[in-house]
């Protein structure tokens, strides 16, 4: 009689170092396929980490890690416990790659590949490695498969990959410096300043780190590369918006609601839906000048926009000026919203 397949729970404990490694590799993964992302998960229901892209295709990626990046007794444990939850991967749902991703500076242990790792991220497919590395792999796909009783009908080794990604030490300059180049590339594809790169790195390693105890972090692409808008606004009471308000209503907006101002300029589909309605209204009246086009449209659309604070408890004395500030922001930020939304895809 044909023994029955298991299905693995993978959902592991991790060191602060590991779950430090792992975040960090799901951060280099999503931004490796940012143009066809569409969410990110870390500690999925199937693997480590879990990439969702366009045309419903799913890229499973199995993460381990150590302090001491030299290959040592532990190598080959760490893969075959890889390679188990990877093969597991592959009989819970149709996937575009497998990735076993490592900071062992020799994943496979193989002197004869020691010349395909070095200071930089490197990932190859399956065939792309020598015959060595495949017997290798090979070894342990069916060691694990023996050990836990998988079904291998369902692994398909041209999907397979192994990613070495260099992450150590106790200086963050040095452990965090790969992750770091990937960030400041993204940066730089959304024309902003390189600056921003470090600061973005910081918010996502702060939300991650966030939900530690919980180990699960799920994010849309929109809400991974939406804080490259954030950090480029603020409310200033030097802003030309303000000549039409008397210095009561001034400090009174500024006191109360510049945080809430901010955090309505950043969300996503209200930005994506003033950007839109504007653009429409620019081709309408071409012959506008710019600065007085952008006045003109929130003079005659504010209240188009009402609904958006339908819920909130907005004095209505300053409802509208607090509707006319949120589109003032969105207008002046369109810009940057642009590229960082060509840049990522959306």
């Amino acid at each position: 009689m044909k023994s029955e397949k298991v299905v693995i729970d993978t959902n592991a404990t991790s060191s602060a170092f590991g779950w430090d490694f792992q975040s960090n590799a799901a951060i280099l993964m999503a931004l490796k396929n940012i143009k066809e992302l569409l969410s990110l998960k870390v500690e999925g229901n199937i693997e480590d980490i879990e990439i969702l892209l366009k045309d419903n295709k799913n890229i499973y990626i199995q993460a381990k890690s150590q302090e001491d990046p030299t290959p040592g007794t532990n190598t080959y444990t760490k893969l075959k416990d890889g390679l188990k939850t990877l093969i597991n991967a592959s009989n819970q749902r149709d996937y575009e790659k497998l990735i076993y991703i490592s900071n062992i500076n020799n994943p496979l242990k193989e002197k004869s590949l020691d010349y395909f790792w070095g200071n930089d991220y490197a990932i190859y497919k399956y065939s792309e490695l020598k015959e060595d590395g495949q017997k290798i792999i090979d070894k342990y796909i069916k060691a694990a498969a023996t050990k836990y009783n998988l079904d291998l009908s369902k692994l398909d080794t041209t999907k397979l990959q192994l990613c070495a990604f260099p992450f150590f030490g106790e200086d963050q300059e040095t452990r965090y410096r790969i992750i770091s180049s990937s960030v400041k590339r993204f940066v730089n594809d959304a024309q902003l300043t390189e600056g921003l790169a470090e600061d973005l790195l910081s918010h996502w390693q702060k939300n991650f780190f966030q939900n530690s105890t919980q180990k699960k972090v799920k994010l849309t692409k929109e809400e991974l590369v939406w804080p490259l808008v954030v950090l480029s606004s603020s409310v200033s009471e030097d802003n030309p918006f303000f000549e039409d308000y008397d210095q009561g209503q001034i400090t009174e907006i500024k006191a109360k609601y510049s945080k809430y101002i901010n955090k309505k300029s950043e969300q996503f589909e209200l930005v994506s839906k003033v950007t839109t309605d504007y653009n429409d209204f620019l081709k309408e009246n071409r012959d506008l000048k710019r600065k007085i086009a952008s006045q003109t449209f929130i003079d005659n659309h504010w209240s188009n926009y009402c609904s958006v604070m339908e819920n909130d408890r907005i004095d209505s004395e300053i409802t509208e000026g607090i509707i006319r500030l949120v589109i003032f922001q969105i207008l002046k930020n369109r810009f940057s919203i642009e590229n960082v939304k060509k840049a990522a895809g959306l």
